[in-house]
C-alpha cells in the first residue's frame, strides 16, 4: 500500500493552520482593545458544528488538528469567572453531541456497540475513572479539583466516533498527513519563538504573552541570552520523529532514492531539532529508551549487518549535527542589532544536570506521593486528591511564601499519579490496555503485509514505547495529548486491520 506523509491534504492543513495561529496571535494582540477572543471562540465552536454536522469526518479532522497543535488546548478561549473554556472543550462538545443524535439511527447505534465490544479493556479502564469519581466525592475532595483532575480523561470517549465514522482506506493517508502537517507547524512555531527570543525583537512581550496565556508553552532563559522553548505539544514531533525514522529505516535500501522520502529525512532533521531545542530530559528519556527498542529491532527482527547497521548509525549522527547547525545559526545568526553569542552547548550541558528548581521540586514530590498513595493503595483516593510539598519552583518561593511550601492535585510522576488517584488497580488496568495496543500492532506485523506497512507500524510502536517512558516523569497518559496518541493508534490499526489484506512471505 502507498503511504502518504506529504500530498495535497498536507499542504491544504498547513494553510488552515497558519490562519489559525495568525488569528489567534492577531485576536491576543487586540483582545485587550477590542475584546474579539470571545467572539473568535464562538465562531470556531459553532463551525465545528456545523462541520460534524454536515460531515462527522470533517469534525474529527478539526479535532485531530486541535489536538496536535493545541498543546493544552486553548490557541482560542472564552473566559467565564475564574474559568477558561478551552477550544478543545468546544470542539469535543461538537463532535459529541453530533455523534450521540446520530445513534438514534440503529445502524449508527449498533456498530458503536460493538466498537465497544471490541474494546474491553477501554470499558474497565472507564469503571475505574468513574470509581475515582465517586470515591473522590465520598472523601470529599473538592470538587473543582475533582473536575480539572478528571475532564481529560473524557477525552477516551472520542474512541466511538474515530472508529466509527474514519473507516475508509483513504483515511489512513488522511490521518497521516494531518500528523505531518501538525507537527510541522509545531516546528516552525517553535523556531519562530526561538528567533525571536533569541534575537530579542520587539515584539518578544506579546509573543511571551500569547504563548504563555494560550498556554502552548514555557519560555526560559538559560544561559547567556540561549532560551528553551518548550510546548506540552512537542511529544508529537518526538513521536513523529520515531514514526519518521521507523518508516525509513525498515524498507529496502533502494526506497531511500523516493522523492517523498527526502522530504522524511528532512522531517527526522527538523524533528530532531526540536528534541535538543525543548531540553525537556523527560523527552531524552524517552527517546533513549525507544532507541534502544529500534537497534533491537535492527538488529533481531530485521537482521542489519554491521554494514547496514554502520551506515544507519551515521545517518543518525549526521542529522543530530544537522540539527544543532540548524539550531545555532537560528540563535546566532543576527539581523541588524539584534543576535546573541551564546551556546546551544551550554544550553544542553545546563539541562543534562539533575539539580535547579524544576528537577527539586520534582524530587520533592516523591514523599508526599508515597504517602497518599499507602493510605488506599488499591483502590487510590480518587480524582482531586492532593498533598502538599515544599518547591524550588521560582513562581512558589515568593516573599509571601518564603519557604515554598505548595498544595496541589497535579504531579510530574505519571504512574505515581495514577497510583495515587486510582490505585495500584488502576495502573494495573492501564497498563493491560497499553500491552494490548502493542500486541494488536505486534500481531498485525506478523501477518506480514506489504513492507511499507509494517515500516510503519514499526514507527507507531515506536512512538508509543517512547510516550510510555516520557509519562513516568512528565504527565500525558492522563492528559488529551497521551490519550490522543492511543487513539490514534486504535484507528489507525482498525484501518489497516481492515482494508490491507496480508501478502505471501
Amino acid at each position: 500500500m502507498k503511504l502518504q506523509f506529504f500530498g495535497s491534504t498536507f499542504r491544504t492543513t498547513i494553510l488552515f493552520i497558519l490562519l489559525a495561529e495568525l488569528l489567534s496571535f492577531f485576536v491576543f494582540w487586540t483582545n485587550w482593545f477590542y475584546g474579539l477572543m470571545p467572539l473568535a471562540f464562538i465562531a470556531i465552536a459553532l463551525a465545528s458544528l456545523i462541520v460534524s454536522a454536515i460531515n462527522i469526518k470533517y469534525g474529527l479532522f478539526i479535532a485531530l488538528v486541535e489536538l496536535f497543535i493545541g498543546s493544552q488546548g486553548h490557541l482560542f478561549f472564552y473566559t467565564i469567572g475564574d474559568f477558561n473554556v478551552s477550544i478543545r472543550i468546544a470542539i469535543f462538545a461538537s463532535v459529541m453531541l453530533v455523534w450521540l443524535l446520530k445513534l438514534f439511527n440503529k445502524t449508527h447505534a449498533k456498530k458503536a456497540l460493538h466498537i465497544i465490544k471490541q474494546n474491553k479493556e477501554l470499558v474497565w479502564l472507564a469503571l475505574i475513572c468513574v470509581w475515582g469519581v465517586a470515591f473522590a466525592l465520598i472523601r470529599n475532595n473538592s470538587l473543582a479539583n475533582v473536575f480539572l483532575d478528571f475532564n481529560a480523561w473524557l477525552y477516551f470517549l472520542y474512541f466511538l466516533p474515530f472508529l466509527g465514522f474514519l473507516n475508509k482506506k483513504d483515511d489512513l493517508n488522511t490521518v497521516l498527513q494531518l500528523f505531518t502537517a501538525s507537527t510541522v507547524a509545531i516546528i516552525v512555531k517553535t523556531f519562530t519563538f526561538l528567533y525571536v527570543f533569541s534575537h530579542q525583537i520587539p515584539i518578544i512581550k506579546t509573543m511571551y504573552s500569547w504563548g504563555r496565556d494560550t498556554r502552548w508553552g514555557e519560555f526560559t532563559l538559560i544561559t547567556d541570552g540561549i532560551f528553551r522553548i518548550f510546548s506540552q505539544a512537542h511529544i508529537f514531533v518526538l513521536i513523529g520523529f520515531f514514526i519518521a525514522l521507523g518508516y525509513l529505516s525498515f524498507k529496502k535500501s533502494s526506497e531511500y532514492k523516493d522523492k517523498h522520502n527526502k522530504w522524511l529525512n528532512l522531517y527526522i532533521v527538523l524533528t530532531s531539532s526540536i528534541i535538543i531545542v525543548s531540553l525537556s530530559r523527560s523527552f531524552w528519556v524517552g527517546l533513549a529508551f525507544a532507541f534502544l527498542v529500534f537497534a533491537f529491532v535492527a538488529l533481531f527482527n530485521y537482521k542489519f549487518r554491521l554494514k547496514k547497521s554502520l551506515l544507519l548509525l551515521g545517518r543518525l549522527l549526521l542529522t543530530t549535527v544537522i540539527g544543532f547547525a540548524l539550531l545555532y545559526s537560528i540563535i546566532n545568526i543576527p539581523i541588524g542589532q539584534y543576535g546573541t553569542t551564546g551556546s546551544t552547548g551550554s544550553m544542553i550541558k545546563e539541562r543534562l544536570t539533575l539539580s535547579g528548581a524544576a528537577a527539586s521540586s520534582r524530587w520533592a514530590q516523591v514523599p508526599g506521593l508515597t504517602a497518599g498513595i499507602i493510605k488506599h493503595p488499591v483502590i487510590g483516593s480518587g480524582w482531586g486528591t492532593t498533598i502538599t510539598y515544599q518547591s524550588q519552583d521560582p513562581r512558589i518561593l515568593t516573599p509571601k511564601n518564603p519557604q515554598g511550601w505548595y498544595t496541589t492535585y497535579a504531579f510530574e510522576w505519571g504512574y505515581l499519579d495514577f497510583a495515587l488517584k486510582i490505585g495500584l488497580l488502576g495502573v494495573i488496568i492501564y497498563i493491560i490496555f497499553l500491552i494490548s495496543i502493542l500486541k494488536r500492532y505486534i500481531q498485525l506485523w506478523r501477518k506480514k503485509t506489504d513492507r511499507f506497512v509494517n515500516a510503519l507500524i514499526i514507527g507507531l510502536m515506536l512512538g508509543l514505547v517512547a510516550l510510555i517512558i516520557v509519562h513516568g516523569f512528565t504527565p500525558y497518559l492522563n492528559h488529551p495529548l497521551g490519550i490522543g496518541y492511543l487513539l490514534l493508534l486504535l484507528l489507525i490499526h482498525s484501518l489497516l486491520q481492515d482494508k490491507i489484506a496480508p501478502t505471501k512471505a
